[in-house]
Formats: structure tokens, C-alpha cells, sequence
């Protein structure tokens, strides 16, 4: 690797001095122009270079995955302030999604090592190029350009934080409350025309640092570069968003636990059915096992005191529910409908088509009651 990279250097050398002499326009007699400034020895810079873009790599990686598993958490709880709420209109996009996130995965992740790896090596170069010259002149001039800028800026910025806490809020600070009001309004008519100007490098800055954060984070789908607002146009992080939904969807906790619980009791009756013989049985657990038989029309005649005290319940139980078309069942299982208006008058629907058949439950029903628990 060595031998190759100071070929490399050579090359570059011979390359620069041919360029040099090409457009020096010297005689046949002059002597070629060589190359005065020296290059830096580039195999410690390339081996900084490979050792910082893969310590970024890994370590946005391991963050990476940290935030599959919190959105995910937080995605099951119903938070949603960093993964965008699930919408109907988009379980089409939510599924595309979740076909492109492994592919994008590696494609992005590529993609950031190779920007991290160039802007590593020339941030390595130019460190390394500083410390064997001590060349300071283009440092100093740098510094003289952007110096005076910031020191502005961190002052204005300082000096605003200071007045904020000490003179126009109450209680220093503690209390979201203005106080000194028309001092207040002074200070902002007179701090307009400084901010106009600190405006145009802040915006600078917001350029600069927006750059920065898309190199670092470009390997990373759970982190959008745009904006909240503009986040759906990232299709890394919509591809995202549809595993996250998609996982949230079919790996719920609470849905898992419930289905097998369901599952396991539907085992144990299947069980119970193909393997009880009575006659084997001595004549207490005879009397169980009748027990149980008789217990089932208990439980329905409860069931029918039930729903005679809570009229409304039928209409969300699934024989009501099979005689209702596929329209009729979004506007009940509807997540993202927030009208309560609609939801209003699809109940009073529902109560006027159920108390042709079942009077006697609906009668005493007012529609307004009716309110929907969605999750």
C-alpha cells in the first residue's frame, strides 16, 4: 500500500511540473520549471482518513439501529413526533416502502462512506499538509476573513441571551412572562437593522452546517435532511417510514399477546372436544365436565343482559358487522378520520338500519352518545 500511494505522489508531482512548463512558455535553452511546494507524505493522511470514516460509519450504524427499536416503541404507544402518524391514503406508499428499505439501506450506506471517506481525506491532507510545512499564511488569511464574523455573531448572541434573562423576562428567566414591555419594543425596532445583517450570515452558516449534516448522516434512512415538512420527498425516509409502519402493524405487542391468547384457548378447547371420554371419568369430574357444558348458556344469556343494558355494543359486534358493506366498515375502523360529525352520523346510519331488526335494543339510543374509541 505504501509503495503505491507514493507512486501516486510522484505521479501527482510529475503531472503538476508538466502543466507547469507546459504554459511557462520557456525557451530551448531554459531549464524546466520544477515544483517549488512539496506534497504531504499521504500514507499516514490515508490511513487517518480510512480510520475516521469507518469509526462514523460504525457509530451512526449502532445509532441507527438504537432508532428502529425506539420508533418502534414509540410508534406502538402512538407517538408521533418523529415517525409521521399512519394515514390510509398512504398504506400503498407505506408498502412500496417497505419493499426499497433493505436496498436503500445499502445503497445509502455505501453512498455515505464514500462522501465521508473523500471529505475525511482531504480534512486529513490539509491537517497533515499544516503540520509538516507549518505553512500559516493561508490559515491567517482565512482567519482574518471569517474571524471578525463570528466574534459578532457570538457576541450579539451572548449579549441578547444575557438581556433576555436579566432584563425582559420575569423572574430571570423562570417565568415565560415579558416584563419592561415597552423597553421591550424599543430593543426590537432598533436590533432590527443589526439582525438584517447577522440574517445573511446566519444564512451562510445554515448552508454550511446543512451540508455537514447531510455528509454524516447520509448512511442513516431514519434521518431526514429536508426538514419535517418537506420529509416525504426523502424516499430513503419514506422507505423508512413503511417498515416502520409495516412492523408496527404486524408485530404490535399487544396484538401478538392477544391473537395468542386466542390461539391457546382455541388449542385447549380443540384438545378438550377430541380427547374427553366421560365414561372413563368418575362421577365428580362428570359433574365438571356437565358444568362447563351448562356454563355455555350462561355465559349467553349474560351476554344477552348485557347487551340489553348497553344497546350500543351491538352495533360493533361482528354479526352486525357481516350484514355492513366495505364502506360502512372504513367508516368504523376509519384510524385517521377525525370528524366527529361523520362519526356522529354514521352511528345515527347504523341505529336506524338496526332498529328495523332489533327494536327493542335502539329505542332509547340518542346518536350523540355514541362516541367511537379508535386506536
Amino acid at each position: 500500500m505504501q509503495p503505491n500511494l507514493q507512486t501516486l505522489v510522484e505521479s501527482i508531482i510529475n503531472l503538476v511540473d508538466s502543466i507547469i512548463n507546459l504554459f511557462s512558455n520557456n525557451g530551448d535553452n531554459q531549464d524546466p520549471v520544477s515544483l517549488t511546494f512539496p506534497l504531504p507524505n499521504l500514507v499516514k493522511s490515508y490511513y487517518c482518513a480510512v480510520t475516521m470514516t469507518v469509526t462514523i460509519i460504525v457509530i451512526q450504524l449502532i445509532v441507527f439501529l438504537a432508532n428502529i427499536r425506539r420508533n418502534l416503541l414509540q410508534v406502538y404507544r402512538g407517538d408521533d413526533s418523529e415517525i409521521p402518524r399512519r394515514q390510509r391514503s398512504q398504506y400503498v406508499t407505506y408498502a412500496t416502502g417497505n419493499f426499497h428499505f433493505a436496498g436503500y439501506f445499502i445503497g445509502y450506506l455505501i453512498w455515505g462512506f464514500i462522501i465521508i471517506a473523500f471529505f475525511s481525506t482531504i480534512f486529513c491532507v490539509s491537517i497533515g499538509a499544516f503540520i509538516t510545512f507549518g505553512n500559516v499564511k493561508v490559515l491567517e488569511k482565512i482567519l482574518k476573513f471569517i474571524l471578525p464574523s463570528l466574534l459578532l455573531v457570538t457576541f450579539k448572541v451572548f449579549l441578547n441571551k444575557l438581556l433576555a434573562q436579566y432584563v425582559f423576562l420575569q423572574h430571570y428567566g423562570d417565568v415565560l412572562a415579558l416584563d419592561n414591555r415597552r423597553f421591550f419594543m424599543i430593543f426590537i425596532y432598533f436590533n432590527f437593522f443589526l439582525d438584517a445583517f447577522l440574517g445573511f450570515i446566519s444564512s451562510i452558516l445554515r448552508f454550511v452546517k446543512s451540508i455537514i449534516g447531510a455528509t454524516f448522516y447520509m448512511c442513516r434512512l431514519d434521518y431526514s435532511p429536508l426538514g419535517r415538512k418537506l420529509e416525504t420527498f426523502d424516499s430513503g425516509f419514506s422507505a423508512y417510514c413503511g417498515f416502520i409502519h409495516t412492523e408496527c402493524t404486524h408485530r404490535h405487542p399487544i396484538m401478538l399477546v392477544f391473537v395468542s391468547h386466542l390461539f391457546s384457548e382455541l388449542r385447549k378447547q380443540q384438545y378438550s372436544m377430541t380427547h374427553i371420554d366421560l365414561d372413563d371419568f368418575p362421577l365428580e369430574e362428570k359433574c365438571a365436565v356437565e358444568v362447563k357444558k351448562t356454563s355455555k348458556y350462561i355465559r349467553k344469556w349474560r351476554l344477552a343482559v348485557f347487551l340489553v343494558r348497553n344497546p350500543a355494543i351491538v352495533f360493533f359486534r361482528k354479526t352486525f358487522l357481516k350484514q355492513l358493506c366495505f364502506e360502512d366498515l372504513q367508516a368504523i375502523n376509519d384510524v385517521d378520520n377525525d370528524n366527529q360529525h361523520n362519526t356522529q352520523r354514521g352511528a345515527a346510519f347504523y341505529i336506524r338500519q338496526m332498529a328495523a331488526q332489533r327494536p327493542s335494543f335502539v329505542n332509547e339510543i340518542d346518536p350523540a352518545q355514541i362516541i367511537i374509541q379508535r386506536f
